[in-house]
């Protein structure tokens, strides 16, 4: 790998973060989010793995000794440590006390976008490792990030991101694995340990990767797999031990909610098709996979396979679930680590007609543009606005009540008085101190986390608008100055090996 390639991935990481920064909402209205936040202060404050109480109110996670524990996997709490320890030293030096409570959550929240940042730097290398033209392998991976739900996702204090980041560092260490790496191999394994400590089923992973290793007939990559994997297996059975008293038992065996077993065929026509949850509807661009998939088959059938393999053995767990809509999710939550199965490959893919370009090219835009509303409008906001009017719209499969319906009529209403105001054609509409909820307060603007401050008061209007100037302008240039360099690759013929 060539300096200039480390570094074109290195300008497209940092654009993705600064974009992803611009547009992140800085609020945490979910329930997942918040115990992972519990956790975090937890383990900061109360060095425990307890949290304070029964948060998700669910007994299945009482532990042996009566205390409440975290259905998550720990590796997401951990991550968030850094995050909310600056979120408190932010918060110090705020006047207005429900602000300054709010902080730390929203500094913690905004941690989701250094592991999107990440898996667009993994993805790119993972594309050039696999022979992708450079190029190719830079528009891929900015794709990855803004044409699918992982945009809005990025936004939020979900898991899913992290379990992504690391289910891809692990393919990518399994790349060079099969090339006689033992360091590639070791990664691998440890980076889908660390997966499994953050969602526990990403165990599932571990045999397709390990089999892709094998293929290449390398006995002591697998021990060094192995190797990676160890350790992070123990931790996880260890800390399952000390909260249930099994080193197998992490709390969703004696939960109901999930439904493990149920009918297969609802939960895949609901992660395909409903209004709800459908991955066509929420990421356009998974229309175009086989075609990618196609192209790369022509190339390397090992990496078809893992890739299929991949996201075919999580389609089947997550379909087979009651709960395959993920609680009160934007989009098909559940399948956002596995997006980059069906979207890396079209870095292979070159149509050929000119109609066929312009119909991918218009696939692509869509995609793009559908994920506004849910970067734009906090979808757990809109819900609970319709749930005081007396509407249950929580997991409601209707048409009328799709989360990407609500949430563009939601960005219709709040969006043009929001430009109004920075435009300085309307007044700042500010939020009175003493409301009883920040989140119900700051519902009908925009859910992006400078516009908030400034309708909190905590910064000006100028210093607002400066912010996202600067934010916008910086990931614009650093993502055009990312894919120039991998354009200069392509020049001097470095794709990645074969």
């Amino acid at each position: 790998m060539t300096r200039s390639a480390h570094a074109a991935g290195a300008w497209i990481a940092m654009g993705v973060a600064a974009l992803c920064l611009l547009t992140a909402g800085g609020s945490m209205t979910t329930t997942d989010a918040v115990v992972a936040f519990d956790l975090t202060e937890s383990l900061v404050i109360r060095h425990s793995i307890a949290t304070s109480r029964d948060v998700i109110g669910n007994e299945a996670y009482r532990g042996v000794d009566g205390r409440y524990y975290s259905p998550f996997g720990i590796a997401q709490s951990i991550w968030n440590v850094p995050f909310y320890l600056a979120g408190r030293l932010a918060a110090r030096g705020v006047a207005r006390a429900d602000t300054a409570a709010a902080i730390p959550k929203a500094v913690v929240a905004l941690g989701t976008i250094p592991a999107v940042a990440l898996l667009a730097w993994c993805a790119f290398h993972l594309m050039l490792a696999l022979g992708a033209a450079p190029s190719r392998a830079a528009d891929t991976a900015i794709l990855l990030v803004f044409a699918t739900p992982l945009w809005p996702y990025s936004r939020f204090g979900f898991n899913q991101p992290l379990a992504a980041l690391l289910l891809w560092t692990a393919v990518l260490g399994a790349v060079h694995a099969r090339r006689g790496s033992r360091t590639g191999a070791i990664v691998s394994g440890a980076m889908l340990g660390l997966a499994a400590l953050t969602r526990h089923e990403m165990f599932l992973a571990v045999p397709l990767v390990a089999a892709f290793i094998a293929a290449a007939r390398r006995p002591r990559a697998i021990v060094a797999f192995a190797a990676g994997l160890a350790p992070m297996a123990a931790a996880w059975g260890a800390y399952n031990w000390i909260r249930f008293g099994s080193v197998l038992e992490s709390g969703y065996l004696r939960d109901r909610v999930p439904g493990l077993g149920t009918t297969f065929a609802g939960g895949a026509v609901g992660l395909l098709f409903s209004p709800y949850s459908s991955l066509f509807l929420y990421c356009p661009i998974a229309l175009l996979a086989v075609f990618g998939l196609a192209a790369l088959w022509r190339r390397d059938r090992g990496a078809v396979l893992l890739f299929v393999s991949l996201a075919a053995a999580f389609f089947v767990l997550y379909a087979s679930l009651a709960n395959w809509m993920a609680g009160r999710s934007y989009g098909p939550r559940y399948l956002v680590p596995l997006l980059p199965a069906l979207i890396l490959p079209l870095a292979w893919w070159r149509p050929e007609r000119r109609v066929t370009r312009a119909l991918a090219a218009a696939v692509v835009a869509l995609s793009i543009a559908v994920q506004l509303p849910g970067v734009l409008v906090d979808y757990s906001k809109v819900r609970v606005a319709l749930a005081r009017q007396g509407e249950t719209v929580a997991q409601d499969l209707r048409w009328s009540r799709a989360p990407l319906l609500l949430n563009a009529r939601a960005a219709i209403d709040v969006v043009p008085p929001a430009l109004a105001t920075l435009a300085w054609l309307r007044p700042v509409q500010r939020v009175p101190g003493g409301v009883a909820s920040l989140n119900d307060a700051l519902a009908s603007t925009p859910d992006l986390w400078w516009n908030s401050l400034m309708v909190l008061g905590v910064i000006g209007r100028g210093l607002a608008l400066t912010v996202a100037v600067v934010l916008l302008a910086a990931g614009v240039f650093a993502i055009r100055r990312g894919r120039l360099l991998a354009a200069g690759l392509d020049a001097h013929g470095l794709a990645g090996p074969a």
